[in-house]
């Protein structure tokens, strides 16, 4: 049977190496994607995800309980807007939406399925970065951090029910610049 995160944190804290790295081993994907996805540097990603666990090391007599997740995301949510902050977004506009292959000619059902599942997060991280700062956040929160509705209610400060209704605006949000891609994707291949 597994250990929970606040037990292997309470271990970490006596100083169990094998501890440390079993956090590491369940957020440091997470908290590598959730960065990735709000800076598109893969080096600041790596960087701001070891800054959290200097940060968790630095500071563990802080946490005394409560969610373990909770409190490595709101140190992951504030270490992004310290970087949003300090500089400005700039905007990668595609200049085409990404081609969609023909199923029908012939190429292999798993490849063409490996095509499309590409295409698709091409279309989702090019969508990702025409949303706001503040969408971009509260996604990355719940679909890369896999925080819970309350969770991020909790992270970000704010009541259960505005968590709610920023996350569905920001899905919407998301929705909208997705299907604009798909038509555009689409006039493209009628126009050849």
């Amino acid at each position: 049977m597994g250990m929970t995160p606040e037990e292997l944190w309470r271990e970490a804290v006596r100083g169990h190496q094998s501890s440390w790295e079993a956090l590491y081993t369940l957020y440091g994907s997470r908290l590598y994607q959730f960065f990735l996805k709000n800076t598109s540097n893969p080096e600041l990603a790596m960087d701001k995800t070891q800054e959290v666990f200097e940060k968790l090391y630095r500071h563990k007599e802080s946490f005394v309980g409560g969610s373990l997740n909770t409190w490595i995301f709101r140190i992951a949510r504030n270490l992004v807007i310290d970087i949003w902050r300090r500089r400005p977004r700039s905007e990668i506009l595609p200049d085409e939406a990404p081609e969609i292959p023909d199923p029908g000619i012939g190429v292999e059902e798993g490849v063409v399925n490996r095509l499309h599942r590409d295409a698709m997060i091409r279309m989702v991280d090019d969508s990702l970065g025409h949303l706001g700062d503040d969408d971009r956040l509260v996604l990355g929160l719940v679909y890369l951090g896999g925080l819970s509705i309350p969770e991020l209610a909790e992270v970000m400060e704010i009541p259960l029910g505005t968590a709610k209704t920023r996350t569905r605006q920001a899905r919407l949000r998301l929705d909208r610049l997705m299907q604009v891609q798909l038509k555009a994707s689409e006039n493209v291949k009628e126009a050849r």
